[in-house]
């Protein structure tokens, strides 16, 4: 943690930490926590929408020494800048970090070669290597006249930050690179590469120095080249302190770092004994690359050295040192002169488009509309990078935070109790519940779906998945869940305080690594769990815990669960249910943990949960707008807040129970596959429910579809043709759910033979007798089935909605 961020926390209260604002009364208070562009947490406006800089006033930082200085001018618009990489590898008016970029450098030998192959052949006329010391004049000057065009190397958008102090590092500014990382860092990695070639060959010719002093001015010339390219990777200014040209986060720059500084010379540095915690972390990151072997023996290195020195640091390290290394070699390949122009190619003819938007939001919609930001990012890695990094104080946690993300979004592979736990939280930012189920891999969709579920629950709106702006609403969800649980900790702290006669250790702010841990993690855990049906893994459903609940009561909660889970998944009207189910699921764990059951886990299972599934079944046959359909699901939300005041919007009348009986009479479910689905959710749930009443066991949970009893197509002729004469009555019948079965496995394609397609009744009666559904089981009590059959069983099947379903009764 730095220091200013020390200072922050020292000087602010939990309470002013939780509002996420700066304290109105303590101008330097407000200047201090803005010192770190890293600390939005204290920041008056979220990430994805403060400007960079306010129009009123310029930016100002605090110094070491406790003064307020003047960064960079005030921005107020999008800029745009074609700039040659001289210009913006000239000085310290452009110098860049990555901390809000939640990728790390990826590129590999191959786009580090297609990069290099595109300058060289621009730059030379050809790939290099070739012999310059020929007589062909002629040759020479056409390939000189080919350098006729520039090179456009795309666009790179960058976010300016809040964190220059100019008293230390001179004038300049500090950008956070939202787009081009992997083209910065390569270049950079190119220009190493061209420095250390010249400083190499200058060695080389002051050790063979003839008498003529030839050799000694070749020496100078190539020296200066060389320094020359150092001023660009760390622009030096006297008593000033160095800054690299470009900075990635600290665990993927420590061969980065290695190979920007590489042999220079640190003599005139400053050695003012200055204790700040910035500076020591500056001279623990140097003091770290001094002990890693030279760059200039890395090609050196043996297999196991390699292995030695790439094995403890993270995969953009080993990138790093694998592409330097290629870029070394296949410079050497190249003359002096190659190399030369190659370099003045670079410096001056090399174009990149500098966007500078006005704010964060803004850079990242340039970002997404182009398709850029690579071809697997996705929303929810910008929110990640926001949790872990932006929002997350101290730089361990921050990377503990990013690994165990990594983990939660790795691809499903085991079942959730076969997981052994790795990761540990302290009792600040343990999850709820979920204990048996850590490490767990989800992937990146259930997380993301996870996301927008529990953002919708808290910020009581709708949230849509449209082209990546659902990031905005996840930032404005942490940012209320910061406030809220800052403010807990603010009473708990002033009580420590109060009863505490001894001086005790302040309670940490609640931040991104405890928003993960505490609501990212255990709902994904449990929205995974959920569509993947693991019951046996929810803690409120253990027998070890919940000792309570009979076995037919909990087969009772599962059979909701489990219709809860058909119908959302199967029908589109019925999606936003899901958003109070898996928040029925987490205050249900929650109980389980920390009370055993009791009478709260009753409360959301006997009275909650029913109601939540008749209103499911209510989306999914009235199929109401969207709008109407949130309204229901935050009216849910609010009565389990709080049923006393705000419950009675969640009952229905006995209008609204007989529109849902009317439209189940009327839906055609044999016409859509998502009528099917539906038909077969219903007939599912209604089947257990009675062989419940009749204490029967259920069969496993299942996918399972309906088969037509009256047959779509038949033979002309057949017994069918003869109980179905009228093609009006078999038209008005065929797609209702009274003419479809349940059954456990899915029912032959239209295109299967005709035997199997055209199956008479009797056929059909020893196929559901097979069956373990007792709905099914029933149908071959009939003697036939004709349209006194299928009407008898269609009211049959409604007055079972009356006994399974219950919108409860106003208190």
């Amino acid at each position: 943690m730095t220091s200013a961020l020390t200072v922050a926390l020292a000087a602010t209260s939990l309470a002013t930490l939780a509002s996420g604002f700066t304290p109105p009364s303590s101008t330097a208070v407000a200047a201090t926590a803005a010192v770190s562009y890293k600390t939005a947490l204290y920041q008056e406006l979220p990430f994805f929408a403060a400007p960079a800089f306010t129009s009123s006033t310029t930016p100002s930082t605090t110094s070491s020494s406790g003064t307020i200085s003047q960064s960079s001018p005030p921005q107020s618009a999008t800029v745009t800048l074609r700039l040659p990489l001289g210009t913006l590898f000239d000085g310290r008016d452009y110098i860049f970090v990555t901390e809000s970029n939640v990728r790390g450098y990826e590129w590999t030998e191959k786009e580090t070669d297609i990069l290099l192959d595109d300058l060289m052949d621009a730059a030379l006329g050809t790939l290099g290597g070739q012999d310059t010391t020929a007589n062909n004049q002629q040759q020479q000057q056409q390939q000189q006249q080919q350098i006729i065009t520039d090179y456009e190397l795309s666009q790179i958008v960058l976010v300016p930050t809040s964190d220059w102090d100019s008293n230390l590092l001179g004038l300049g500014s500090r950008y956070d690179v939202y787009d081009g990382q992997q083209r910065l860092v390569t270049l950079n990695l190119l220009l190493a590469s061209l420095r250390d070639s010249f400083q190499l060959e200058a060695s080389t010719s002051t050790s063979s120095l003839d008498g003529s002093g030839g050799n000694n001015k070749r020496s100078v010339a190539l020296k200066a080249t060389a320094n020359e390219i150092s001023s660009m990777l760390l622009p030096r200014k006297v008593r000033k302190e160095d800054v690299k040209r470009i900075t990635l986060r600290k665990r993927d720059n420590v061969l980065l770092e290695k190979i920007l500084v590489h042999n220079l010379d640190h003599e005139d540095e400053e050695e003012d004994g200055d204790d700040d915690e910035q500076q020591q972390q500056q001279e623990d990151s140097t003091n770290k690359a001094a002990t890693l072997p030279p760059t200039n023996t890395w090609s050196k290195l043996s297999p196991k050295q390699k292995s030695t020195l790439l094995t403890p640091l993270s995969n953009a390290n080993t990138r790093i040192f694998h592409n330097f290394i290629h870029l070394t070699k296949r410079l050497s390949l190249l003359t002096t002169r190659e190399r030369l122009r190659l370099l003045d190619y670079i410096v001056e003819r090399v174009y990149l488009l500098v966007c500078i938007p006005e704010t964060s939001r803004i850079a990242r919609n340039i970002v997404m509309s182009q398709g850029r930001k690579g071809m697997d990012n996705e929303a929810v890695d910008d929110f990640k990078g926001l949790v872990c990094f932006r929002y997350t104080l101290d730089e361990d946690d921050m990377y503990q935070t990013f690994d165990q993300w990594d983990e939660l979004a790795a691809e499903p592979t085991t079942s959730i109790s076969s997981s052994s736990s790795s990761i540990t939280n302290d009792s600040s930012s343990s999850p709820p519940s979920l204990s048996s189920s850590k490490p767990i891999a989800v992937g990146r969709d259930i997380i993301t779906s996870a996301c927008l579920l529990r953002a919708s629950a808290a910020l009581r709106t709708k949230i849509r998945s449209r082209g990546g702006d659902e990031v905005y609403e996840w930032e404005r969800w942490l940012r209320q869940e910061l406030w809220l649980q800052n403010q807990l900790l603010a009473k708990k702290q002033q009580q420590q305080d109060n009863n505490s006669k001894s001086t005790t250790d302040p309670l940490q702010p609640w931040q991104g690594k405890d928003f993960f841990a505490n609501k990212i993690q255990p709902a994904s855990i449990a929205l995974h769990k959920f569509r993947t049906r693991q019951w046996d893994e929810f803690t409120f459903l253990s027998k070890d815990v919940n000792k309570k609940m009979t076995k037919m009561e909990r087969s009772a909660v599962i059979a909701r669960f489990d219709f809860l889970r058909d119908v959302i998944m199967g029908v589109t009207s019925a999606k936003e249910a899901e958003i109070v189910v898996l928040d029925i699921l987490l205050r249900a764990e929650e109980e389980a943990m920390s009370n055993g059951g009791g009478s709260g886990l009753d409360r959301y299972l006997e009275k909650f949960l029913p109601l939540v599934e008749s209103w499911t079944l209510w989306m999914a046959l009235t199929r109401p707008s969207p709008m109407q359909r949130h309204a229901r699901v935050f009216s849910l939300l609010d009565a389990m807040d709080d049923v006393d005041s705000v419950g009675a919007g969640i009952f229905a009348d006995d209008d609204e129970m007989e529109n849902v009986k009317a439209a189940m009479d009327e839906y055609e479910f044999g016409a859509s596959a998502g009528g099917k689905r539906l038909a077969a959710a219903i007939l599912k749930r209604m089947s257990t429910h009675l062989m419940l009443e009749e204490k029967k066991g259920i069969p496993d949970g299942g996918d399972v579809s309906v088969d037509f009893i009256l047959p779509s197509k038949f033979a002309k002729g057949s017994e069918w043709e003869k109980q179905w004469p009228e093609e009006e009555e078999r038209v008005e019948w065929m797609n209702r759910i009274g003419n479809l079965a349940l059954v456990s496995s899915r029912p032959r394609s239209r295109t299967a033979k005709k035997k199997g397609a055209d199956s008479s009744w009797e056929q059909k009666c020893v196929n559901f007798k097979k069956e373990p559904w007792l709905l099914t089981r029933q149908l071959i009590e009939l003697d036939g089935w004709d349209a006194a059959a299928v009407h008898d069983q269609q009211k049959d099947i409604l007055s079972l909605t009356d006994l399974v379903w219950s919108f409860g009764t106003k208190e």
